[in-house]
C-alpha cells in the first residue's frame, strides 16, 4: 500500500471512531430542571438512553404558619424504556415551600443536579 492510501485509510478510520464516540455521548446526555413555588415543588429529569432505572428527587424546605421550617423530599422512579422521570408535590395545609433543588439518578448513581430554586 502506498503512503497516500495508508494516510487516507487512517483519516477515514479516525473519522469513524470520532463519529461513533460523538453518537454515544449524545445518547447518554441528560437534562434536569426544578421549579419551586409557594404551593408546588416540581422536578424533571431526562436521560436520553432507554433501558435504565431513572430517578428524580426534589429536596425542599417548607415553612408552616408558625414560621417553623422543615425539610423533606419527593421522588419518582421509572424503569425500562422510559427516559423521563417527573415529580410534583403540592404543599401541605398551612405550609409554603421556601426553596428546593433536584437530583437526577441513573441506575442508582447521581448524574445531574439542578441548582437551588426559591419560591
Amino acid at each position: 500500500m502506498s503512503k497516500i492510501k495508508k494516510m487516507v485509510l487512517g483519516i477515514a478510520l479516525a473519522m469513524c471512531v470520532f463519529g461513533g464516540s460523538v453518537g454515544t455521548c449524545y445518547a447518554a446526555s441528560s437534562s434536569i430542571e426544578v421549579d419551586i413555588t409557594a404551593t408546588r415543588a416540581y422536578g424533571k429529569f431526562v436521560y436520553m438512553e432507554a433501558g435504565h432505572q431513572i430517578k428524580v428527587t426534589v429536596f425542599y424546605i417548607e415553612k408552616d404558619s408558625f414560621g417553623l421550617t422543615r425539610d423533606g423530599d419527593v421522588s419518582d422512579t421509572q424503569f425500562g424504556n422510559v427516559t423521563t422521570a417527573v415529580v410534583s408535590k403540592s404543599n401541605s395545609n398551612g405550609c409554603q415551600y421556601v426553596s428546593g433543588y433536584a437530583v437526577g439518578y441513573v441506575d442508582g448513581s447521581e448524574m445531574a443536579v439542578a441548582g437551588r430554586a426559591y419560591a
